[in-house]
């Protein structure tokens, strides 16, 4: 979790000093998509193929899908409203 944390404020702290040259930081935005597809394949690729969670989708069912439907939901609206709120500045 320590390490997370840290790239997290390494990476605000490169961005707020302007360490990336012009020509990274036009593709930042396309980089963290990238970086995200990647991270939800990953996540969908260890989910199905781990037997007990295949085992247990049926007990599971509707709650896990409200849950993970949910979640997505509300990452987006919370990036959605913190964009629109703070501006994006290019």
């Amino acid at each position: 979790m320590a390490l997370m944390i840290g790239a997290l404020i390494l990476g605000f702290a490169a961005g707020r000093c302007r360490l990336l040259p012009d020509f990274l930081r036009s593709k930042v935005s396309a980089m963290g998509s990238l970086a995200l597809i990647v991270l939800l394949f990953t996540l969908g690729l260890s989910m199905g193929s781990d037997e007990q969670i295949i085992a247990a989708l049926p007990v599971l069912g509707l709650k896990a899908v409200l849950l993970a439907v949910g979640t997505v939901m509300g990452s987006v609206l919370l990036v959605w409203g913190a964009t629109r709120l703070g501006g994006r500045r290019r």
